[in-house]
């Protein structure tokens, strides 16, 4: 069922509509999530300050949509300026919505493996973690993962190992 939309605001990212009844919404250009795994089956995080939510926050490289750029090449440039890593392979995972009820955001989460160091992180502000298995158990159940796309990642991780 389409409706008519109404522009409210148009930023930099986001643009707000309205559309016609009692509906607002967050027109997205969509992101990436990439899901880097290291030849040891240890997975690259990034700790990062993000404003919104005032605090820093352990989560999978992620970024963007450019504006004609297919989400795998999203993938492959976001895993490199946020981790410095090049990746021999990358495949998707998941599609999904990050908040359907009032946002179009749609993310690609990928696994990216073969991965090569290149140097430091591209984007500044950005630490690098490594962890393994037994810390993402123990994160997840401890509450240390806060960030939706990284606790779809970490989980869908943990099910792909433990099936060997």
């Amino acid at each position: 069922m389409k409706r008519e939309r109404e522009e409210i605001f148009s930023g930099k990212l986001l643009k707000l509509q309205r559309l016609k009844g009692k509906y607002e919404v967050i027109k997205h250009p969509g992101a990436v999530v990439i899901l880097p795994v290291l030849p040891d089956n240890k997975i690259i995080l990034i700790r990062q300050f993000r404003p919104a939510v005032n605090e820093y926050i352990l989560e999978l490289p992620a970024g963007l949509l450019e504006p004609n750029e297919e989400p795998i090449e999203s993938g492959k440039r976001e895993l490199l300026e946020e981790t410095g890593y090049s990746c021999r392979s990358i495949k998707l995972i998941q599609k999904f919505f990050s908040s359907p009820g009032y946002s179009n955001e749609e993310l690609y989460l990928f696994q990216a493996e073969g991965l090569k160091s290149e140097g430091p992180p591209q984007e500044k502000g950005l630490e690098k973690v490594i962890i393994g298995e037994k810390e993402i158990k123990e994160g997840l159940q401890k509450g240390i993962f806060n960030d939706a796309k990284t606790i779809i990642g970490l989980h869908f991780f943990l099910q792909e190992i433990n099936k060997c």
